[in-house]
């Protein structure tokens, strides 16, 4: 198969996705129970995205788990973090993978998970799982 050859228009619309600087950053706080393994869970049905094909919107329920090591994440920075996706044109699975990776970088966990499901766009839906015990 022609690699080079791109029928589906995406080609290099999301070559730029990993080194992506999402501002603002996610703020962080001082976990003071360091040495417990209590797990952390938030979730929102308010994140966004564009397709990077269409510009229209996506709709995603997020879930993050994570044992923390030394840090927190400060949530209304995380808000904010998740809300400057509503203006980048990005696939359901590199969108996972980035939020995952910003925050593994960010916080260093002891254990990560991030689930997202995006709305069901033409009768398909989607879930992508990205978890540190399995990568």
């Amino acid at each position: 198969m022609d690699e080079e050859r791109d029928v589906s228009g995406y080609k290099g619309k999301q070559d730029q996705i990993p080194e992506l600087e999402i501002k603002p950053e996610i703020e962080t706080v001082r976990y003071v129970y360091s040495g417990s393994d209590e797990i952390v869970k938030y979730y929102t049905d308010e994140l966004t995205a564009l397709c990077p094909k269409t510009g229209l919107p996506d709709f995603y329920h997020l879930e993050i788990e994570y044992i923390p090591d030394k840090l927190l994440m400060e949530l209304k920075s995380l808000k904010l973090y998740l809300t400057a996706y509503r203006n980048i044109g990005i696939f359901y699975e590199h969108l996972a993978m980035k939020i995952f990776e910003d925050i593994r970088d960010k916080i260093s966990p002891k254990w990560l998970k991030i689930d997202l499901r995006a709305a069901k766009r033409g009768g398909i839906g989607a879930e992508i799982v990205v978890d540190s015990n399995k990568l």
